[in-house]
């Protein structure tokens, strides 16, 4: 194992190694192949919610809407391009509800929990 000198105050650390060199790899694509088909589709929803003005889903709210929300997310088996996972929320509303999970997004559907699914879309 290769022994490295201690840091000493007052002096500049130097570059070196792999990663200072830039690597054997190159540069890290932005997004991987399977992504930036999966971003295609979503575009293409958001063209179906938004050609015109559409309204954030949370009653009472009235302000554009600024994104697409998946109340059954990805991490909890949502399919991104499913038009029937998707509710157009203004930014403020979609913070919140991602961010925080409150109670009053489950009870209007805006979050959905795994074992929600209908049993034929379960694996």
């Amino acid at each position: 194992m290769e022994r490295r000198a201690p840091l000493q105050r007052g002096r500049q650390l130097q570059r070196g190694g792999q990663l200072g060199r830039g690597g054997q790899r190159g540069r890290i694509k932005p997004v991987s192949a399977k992504q930036a088909r999966v971003q295609r589709e979503r575009r293409k929803l958001a063209g179906r919610f938004f050609p015109g003005e559409a309204v954030c889903a949370v009653p009472g709210c009235g302000r554009a809407a600024d994104d697409l929300h998946e109340p059954l997310t990805r991490a909890r088996g949502g399919d991104p391009t499913d038009l029937e996972n998707v509710v157009p929320l203004c930014r403020e509303h979609h913070d919140e509800i991602t961010f925080k999970e409150p109670p009053w997004a489950y009870e209007l559907g805006l979050l959905r929990h795994s074992w929600d699914k209908p049993k034929e879309d379960r694996p």
